[in-house]
């Protein structure tokens, strides 16, 4: 008859730890690690907010990176091109495209630029006129405000100055930026696998596996959401310029066409934003007639964009709640301002997907298991000897 050993008792805590509840014991030793993980958050995100003006170009050569990958695949397989010249490649079309928008939009405003000032101070006392007439204000009245306006700004010349001065330093900054974002992102097409094999490689054996199908998740998602942004924010973007072409504004749908589309990749308040001037833009020189119909146009193309594009295109590779959208947006705006609101959902995306597949809910099976990979994180954990043999 088989003896039944009784369960050994773990080494007693001293007493004055005894008497406190295990619930609270359980709940002091979880509190104080995620202290110390919201506490490493922290600090991360404050140096990245001292060296913004390299990290900010960075995430814009990664999301750019995501979108080109494609494309430099398609060059390395189907043509001669190699990786690194099928980059260039990649890298000098985008930068033509780009330079080409903002060239037709910039000819086109400077070919109008007569007519745009005629017709927004034409606009200007019309709207000062409907003011004065529907709100009974005197004429005395508004030309007081403007001379007390024109006389605060002859007191602050000196800080308009200083103001003008330091836009000359963000320009240099812009251009600081331009030029590593450019350089990362050519080196990310180019060599990019290397770099992260290089990066996991610094991991423990174990961890390199889940890390690397972990991250293909993330950037599977953050492929998806580059392109999903591109297409939705040219379909809004040619919806709102249509309507400016219907308002008899065919000559301002360019440059209205590249401000709606960048200002669409910052979600929520992008929109409303690029939105808002097209129909200031529609009322000073067409009238309130044109402008309502300019706000219906606005409207009817957003609530498109709402609750059918976004969806429909994002699919389940992206799949945030609309609060997390929201909340991810304030966030980013609160902590670093127009970047944080442009990053927050892109980096949530490449997030949620990574995560999920770490606690074990594959957001994309379909990507199966990277045997090439692992076999290599493999031969890196092996010891010099045994390869040797």
């Amino acid at each position: 008859m088989t003896k039944i050993r009784s369960a050994q008792r773990p080494p007693t805590a001293p007493r004055e730890v005894e008497e406190i509840p295990l619930g609270v014991r359980r709940l002091s030793a979880w509190s104080w690690r995620l202290i110390v993980i919201v506490a490493a958050g922290a600090l991360l995100l404050w140096a990245m907010l001292q060296v913004s003006g390299i990290v900010v170009p960075f995430l814009i050569a990664v999301l750019i990176a995501a979108l080109l990958s494609p494309v430099v695949k398609i060059l390395t397989q189907y043509t001669f091109l190699g990786r690194t010249a099928a980059s260039a490649v990649a890298l000098l079309g985008l930068i033509l495209v780009v330079m080409g928008m903002f060239t037709l939009a910039g000819r086109q405003l400077i070919s109008q630029w007569a007519d745009i000032q005629y017709q927004a101070i034409t606009g200007f006392q019309g709207l000062v006129s409907w003011v004065t007439s529907t709100f009974q204000i005197d004429a005395p009245m508004i030309d007081q405000a403007l001379d007390q306006g024109l006389v605060q700004l002859q007191n602050n010349a000196s800080t308009l100055l200083n103001s003008a001065l330091s836009t000359a330093g963000v320009i240099g900054n812009i251009a600081t930026g331009l030029v590593v974002c450019l350089f990362t992102l050519f080196f990310l097409l180019s060599s990019g696998s290397t770099i992260w094999n290089w990066a996991v490689g610094l991991l423990p054996t174990a961890a390199r596996v889940p890390t690397h199908e972990a991250f293909r998740r993330g950037w599977k998602a953050l492929s998806a959401y580059v392109r999903t942004q591109i297409l939705v924010a040219a379909v809004d973007a040619t919806g709102i310029a249509i309507g400016m072409v219907i308002a008899s504004l065919g000559s301002y749908a360019v440059p209205i066409w590249l401000l709606v589309f960048l200002f669409s990749f910052i979600p929520l308040i992008g929109a409303i934003v690029s939105g808002a001037i097209a129909v200031l833009l529609v009322l000073v020189l067409q009238g309130w007639g044109w402008a309502i119909f300019m706000l219906a146009v606005v409207l009817v193309v957003q609530q498109a964009e709402g609750n059918l594009l976004q969806p429909l295109l994002m699919g389940k590779a992206v799949e945030i709640h609309p609060l997390g959208v929201f909340l991810g947006v304030a966030g980013g705006a609160m902590i670093a301002g127009i970047a944080g609101a442009l990053f927050a959902i892109p980096v949530i995306a490449f997030i949620n997907a990574t995560m999920l597949y770490l606690v074990g809910r594959d957001p994309s099976p379909e990507l199966g298991s990277d045997a090439t990979a692992a076999a290599r994180f493999r031969r890196l954990g092996r010891p010099r000897t045994a390869e040797a043999k």
